[in-house]
């Protein structure tokens, strides 16, 4: 038995993996079925520790987690954070299939566009991406993204052009993710906000590429 296993981090620096400060949700469902656990929450059923007493319980029926980049994110920050280990027998990570592979062969990375190359909807990115272009402009994160990209072209020899919008993307879009998540906490965990739309639909998302990668 398949089910999906997400997390979103609050991370509003440049980096995927060292500016991550915690674990803000935990997602795990299916195509029909959904939750969330999050850090802030004031009900007791939907806080993190009741979302690591479900992996476990799940994980006690032997269910298989699954997920796009599992090994090198989500299986990551889980331990990290968390402790929440999670035995390799019990993982599928989806990024790692022969179909995948060859996508990353042609440079196509995110779930938005292995998504799209499978045919399956990922609207959901694209609102939050909107969401993000505001933050772009903002003079405080063009300042941080400026300093950023200098680190990156002294280490990796980026152009500055490339560099400085490699880093805008990055730091502008936790910063739209984050600021979601806060309005979905003021909500108390309301169906109708960014942050829950987005943390779902990627759930859903990733088990119908599921579907279609373990044929």
């Amino acid at each position: 038995m398949y089910i999906v296993l997400d997390i979103e981090t609050e991370n509003t620096g440049s980096d995927i993996i060292k500016d991550n400060k915690r674990i803000i949700s935990i997602q795990i469902g299916d195509a029909t079925n959904q939750e969330i656990y999050y850090d802030d929450s004031k009900d007791l059923r939907w806080t993190l520790n009741s979302g690591i007493a479900k992996i476990k319980s799940l994980l006690s029926e032997n269910y298989i987690f699954t997920g796009y980049n599992f090994k090198g994110f989500d299986l990551r920050f889980l331990k990290h954070f968390l402790g929440v280990e999670i035995p390799k027998s019990n993982v599928f990570d989806l990024s790692e299939t022969n179909q995948c592979q060859s996508l990353r062969r042609r440079r196509i990375f995110s779930l938005e566009d292995v998504c799209k190359e499978c045919g399956i909807k990922a609207t959901h990115k694209q609102k939050m991406n909107k969401k993000a272009e505001s933050y772009k402009k903002k003079q405080d994160i063009i300042e941080q993204a400026q300093i950023k990209a200098k680190e990156k072209i002294e280490i990796d020899g980026w152009s500055h052009e490339f560099a400085f919008n490699y880093v805008l993307k990055k730091i502008a879009g936790g910063h739209a993710i984050y600021d979601a998540y806060k309005d979905f906490v003021k909500s108390e965990n309301k169906k109708n906000t960014l942050f829950y739309e987005y943390a779902i639909d990627d759930v859903i998302a990733e088990y119908n590429l599921l579907k279609i990668l373990n044929k």
